[in-house]
């Protein structure tokens, strides 16, 4: 005796018809960040990864430029951060110069350790940076001091806006035996 009259497609078809159209609801709706983001979790060659890490490692490039030109605002504009990021980074180079002299950041790595996606247009990125740094005459710009070096694991939080990731905000995070913790 057949449990079901009918063939196997009459039952199938409204179970997985709504599946199938999903993704084109998103498409459909205009929302075409979150088509991307469906078809990057399918298909791996439109991950978005290797973009989001460009822009971190471009906002490192560009806030050693700020540095480099003894607080030179001129390529702030440039920077893949957000308005708000932009506008922090020229009141911190205010305070490049103490006492005349002048401080001169050098990006000496970046290690990604963990690019975490959490929606078609934001992503958080975890990267242990090393920087040197050296204090140098603000007139001459001799070499004032040794050069040091220090490191830090940094969280930025990418969003995307106008097609291109920016920082919208990084923050130091200490690696603990639980995993990564917000704070120095």
């Amino acid at each position: 005796m057949a449990l079901f009259k009918g063939s196997l497609k009459t039952y199938l078809l409204p179970l997985f018809l709504p599946i199938a159209l999903f993704p084109l609801v998103g498409l459909a709706s205009g929302d075409a960040a979150y088509f991307r983001y469906l078809l990057a979790k399918s298909i791996p060659a439109l991950d978005e990864t290797d973009q989001i890490k460009a822009a971190v490692a471009e906002f490192n490039n560009r806030f050693m430029d700020i540095y480099a030109s003894q607080g030179n605002k001129r390529g702030v504009g440039a920077v893949p951060a957000t308005v708000g990021v932009r506008h922090s980074l020229v009141k911190d180079a205010g305070s490049l110069w103490m006492g005349g002299r002048v401080l001169v950041y050098d990006i000496a790595s970046l290690d990604f350790r963990s690019v975490k996606r959490e929606g078609p247009l934001s992503a958080t990125v975890l990267v242990k940076e090393e920087w040197n740094y050296q204090y140098k005459d603000g007139k001459s710009y001799k070499d004032v001091g040794q050069v040091r070096g220090t490191d830090s694991l940094l969280r930025y939080q990418m969003v995307k806006q106008g097609g291109k990731w920016l920082v919208q905000k990084s923050e130091p995070a200490r690696e603990t035996n639980k995993g990564v913790e917000k704070g120095a």
